[in-house]
């Protein structure tokens, strides 16, 4: 599918082109429907491709929990993640955001640009492509502003 896509995109390019360089050879609704048409295909083909390459990265991926230990603001946490909350850590930490995460032994653990972890996470190619694929969902993580 993504290869009939690129390859659509491409002669729709071309054609394109050809009317361009060859003036009055193609009415002027042709020339702005292609163009029109141009931004969408290139869109498709480049989800489509990211889907792929979300698919590569998750080959082989084991879902598990992992022990790890939290330190931020001077405290240090051990907490037992299970695959999805190590996942939503990692995203949180590669993206420096100010949260909190809330597992269900106790009080929320807050988490910014500075928290440590030390243990197992996925990587973010793993966690970009459960994102990309929409099998991330970070209920524990509550984004809270800059100054709370």
């Amino acid at each position: 599918m993504l290869l009939a896509y690129q390859i659509l995109t491409g002669a729709a390019l071309l054609l394109l082109l050809a009317f361009l360089l060859r003036a009055g050879t193609a009415r002027a609704a042709s020339v702005w429907g292609l163009t029109a048409l141009l931004p969408v295909l290139i869109a498709l083909t480049a989800a489509l491709r990211s889907q792929a390459q979300a698919e590569q990265d998750l080959k082989g991926y084991q879902p598990q929990s992992s022990v790890v230990v939290v330190r931020t603001a001077g405290v240090e946490y051990d907490v037992v993640l299970d695959a999805r909350e190590a996942a939503c850590l990692e995203r949180t930490l590669r993206l420096g955001t100010q949260t909190r995460l809330q597992l269900n032994e106790g009080a929320p653990i807050p988490v910014d640009a500075r928290t440590e972890v030390i243990g197992p996470l996925p990587s973010s190619r793993v966690v970009e492509a459960l994102s990309i694929r929409g099998q991330l969902q970070c209920r524990d993580i509550e984004r809270r502003p800059a100054n709370g």
